[in-house]
């Protein structure tokens, strides 16, 4: 609007009641107050639009009507209500400045001092929002997503819709030619009538940042002969678009990979743009989902002539992609797509992991840079096969020409199954677990019955950490050649270790002395050891045999094994290790006994009686395995008795002269020993 210039309000309404007081005491006739304010701003309408124009603190009872540059009344008459008033003008078809008459109730007549000015024409100048009002800025949002704009003030008939130019802003943007190639972003490529007030333009999904602009046409009846009217509001409204979300990553060579393999990711048609990151999570043992059917959260990986692996997978809504989640490790660091496949390196595969990927894409506003990070929807899992080289050995012993029957499996990789196979096969052979460290407690070993496999049996042994399992196979020729079969206990993944279990014959071995005297030596020899053995001596016991001495390389020559000082009868195992890939130790079993030990104490309870009468003969420290009979002049005094560990009392006959007493002390078991004790007991007369 323009006009000249208006007083202000409390000034209207003082001399609005000044006019009034002076009418209703018939002192005299006013006329309308005339510098009432009307908004100085220029309206734009469309072509043959109406136009409204607005009279503030109009006076009470004056009537208010628009005309034109003629003077003709061009609007209805509408009465003043003390607050603003609006005025409706007739069709407007050319620019045309109103003057707005006022005409009191006195019947006096004037032109307010502001006049109106209408353009006539498409208002280029609206101001337009994105919804909702409130949202970021800049406003960023996610891949297909769609916006929305609001006009606050749209003209009345004017037809709106949001546009884009990706190649810059046409030449000619009021050519309704050039409105034809726009590049439309209404949904449906639709247009919504403005009403004079607020209207909303629904967009269509958005892939890429883009600047919104919106296109005003008005189309005209045909009976004015008038060619439309368009052109693009200058107001530009940008959106920033994140990574697309839905890219599908895929693992090479496939979701299961050898061990120590170096697996990628590929991300078909990776965005140019966008950066992307690998993270990875360790799957814990809860992570699998045995016997689980599929469902929400979970991944199914197809594993060859087994079940799907069943695996329950993290939430991700919480974290933020632009770090590294708690718990996950960076697989690899960001690489630029290039609207081409990209595949992401990640480190040699060791353990069983889900991957997850985060998309970085760089915005520019024309004055700053930022970026915007999302995760990609789908994560995968790469699943590890056992390791072919797992450190793995096997025990053996040998009774003849075959074994006992046990194979003991130790080392290995933990969580994993090994079964030893043979041909001919030998049936119900278990498999031998190696148990792995706890995640919650690194110094405890996990159990079956702690991670819940619901598979096969599997052997295992008692012990913290626990013992290598004994597997059973019954006996077995020496020269028997097993294949090992691998499969990780979670996800059922198995392999043949490369090398095969050999059980190889050993060199002929003997104890030289099969009865040694107590506190004696035993001497295992072997001959013609052979360059592909490590021999070694050692004590059985429970649950490992006790090494004696260093293990020793067969060089084609006898060799020759001392044990330690022995006591008591035990058992010496001579071992041969061989040099294979996976090492076999056969145990050859060597039974020593030990002589009844002669320094045994020996003691008369009375050195001296009378005569005919009996006495004590004491034996103290006494073998638990040894039987002891008192003897005199060479005969046998009462019954045997077996030692105790303690002390035997043993009652003499009745003694008519001065006597002495022998012990005499004989092996219970195999191989018969018998010995006189040192010492002796004289009892004489009194």
């Amino acid at each position: 609007m323009s006009g000249a210039t208006t007083s202000t309000t409390t000034v209207l309404r003082l001399r609005e009641a000044r006019n009034r007081m002076l009418d209703a005491l018939q002192l005299g006739e006013t006329y309308p107050v005339r510098d009432l304010p009307v908004p100085n701003e220029r309206l734009t309408v469309a072509f043959n639009d109406t136009a409204t124009i607005k009279v503030e603190s109009s006076e009470k009872g004056v009537a208010y009507g628009l005309r034109n540059q003629n003077g003709d009344a061009v609007s209805a008459v509408v009465k003043g209500t003390g607050d603003t008033v609006p005025l409706t003008s007739q069709a407007i078809r050319d620019d045309i400045t109103f003057t707005i008459h006022a005409r009191a109730p006195s019947g006096r007549e004037a032109d307010l001092l502001a006049t109106a000015g209408v353009k006539v024409g498409l208002d280029l100048s609206l101001a337009a929002i994105l919804l909702p009002e409130d949202g970021p800025s800049p406003r960023i949002v996610d891949y297909n997503a769609a916006v929305t704009v609001r006009i606050p003030s749209s003209q009345d008939g004017v037809d709106y819709r949001l546009v884009r130019f990706p190649n810059g802003d046409p030449a000619h943007p009021d050519d309704m030619a050039a409105a034809a190639q726009d590049d439309i972003v209404s949904v449906g490529n639709q247009t919504v009538r403005g009403t004079g007030g607020p209207i909303e333009l629904p967009g269509k999904p958005l892939q890429a940042d883009t600047e919104l602009r919106i296109r005003a046409t008005k189309i005209f009846d045909a009976a004015l002969a008038r060619p439309p009217q368009t052109n693009v509001l200058a107001i530009r409204l940008r959106v920033y678009v994140k990574a697309n979300p839905d890219l599908v990553p895929t693992p090479e060579p496939g979701a299961i990979v050898d061990f120590q393999a170096a697996p990628k990711i590929k991300l078909g048609a990776a965005q140019g743009g966008v950066d992307y990151r690998a993270v990875m999570l360790r799957i814990a043992d809860a992570a699998f989902a045995q016997g689980v059917p599929p469902g929400p959260g979970l991944l199914a990986v197809p594993v060859p002539g087994q079940p799907d692996a069943m695996i329950r997978l993290p939430s991700l809504d919480a974290a933020d992609p632009s770090g590294v989640p708690q718990g996950f490790t960076i697989g690899a660091d960001w690489q630029a797509g290039a609207n081409a496949d990209l595949r992401l390196t990640l480190p040699q595969a060791t353990a069983d992991s889900i991957i997850a990927i985060a998309a970085r894409k760089a915005h520019t506003t024309g004055t700053i840079s930022f970026s915007s990070w999302t995760w990609l929807r789908r994560m995968i899992a790469v699943l590890v096969r056992p390791n072919p080289k797992p450190g793995l050995s096997a025990t053996v012993t040998l009774a003849g020409a075959a074994t006992d029957g046990a194979m003991t499996i130790a080392g290995g990789q933990p969580g994993v199954y090994y079964t030893p196979r043979t041909t001919p096969p030998v049936p119900n052979i278990l498999p031998a677990y190696v148990h792995q460290r706890s995640p919650d407690d690194p110094s405890a070993n996990k159990g079956i019955g702690q991670i819940e496999l619901e598979v096969d049996f599997a052997v295992t042994r008692d012990g913290q950490p626990p013992l290598p399992p004994v597997v059973q196979t019954g006996a077995v020729p020496v020269g028997t050649s097993w294949t090992v079969a691998a499969m990780v206990a979670q996800s059922r993944i198995g392999i043949d270790l490369p090398t095969p279990v050999v059980i190889a014959a050993i060199q002929p071995a003997q104890l030289t002395a099969g009865l040694i005297d107590r506190g004696g030596i035993a001497h295992v020899t072997v001959q013609a050891s052979a360059a592909s053995d490590s021999y070694a001596l050692a004590q059985e016991a429970s649950p490992d045999d006790v090494a004696i001495g260093a293990a020793r390389d067969g060089n084609g020559q006898t060799l020759d094994f001392a044990s330690a000082a022995i006591a008591n009868d035990t058992m010496l195992v001579l071992s041969a290790t061989s040099k294979a890939p996976i090492p076999v130790r056969r145990r050859i079993r060597f039974p020593v006994a030990v002589r009844p030990d002669p320094s045994c104490p020996v003691r008369a309870g009375d050195s001296a009686v009378a005569a005919g009468n009996r006495t004590k003969i004491l034996v103290d420290k006494t073998q638990i395995e040894i039987s002891y009979q008192l003897v005199a002049a060479g005969a046998p005094v009462g019954a045997a008795q077996q030692g105790t560990g303690g002390t035997l009392v043993f009652i003499t006959n009745p003694i008519n002269a001065t006597t002495t007493f022998s012990i005499t002390a004989t092996r219970l078991n195999p191989p018969a020993a018998t010995a006189t004790l040192a010492a002796t007991a004289t009892v004489t007369l009194n």
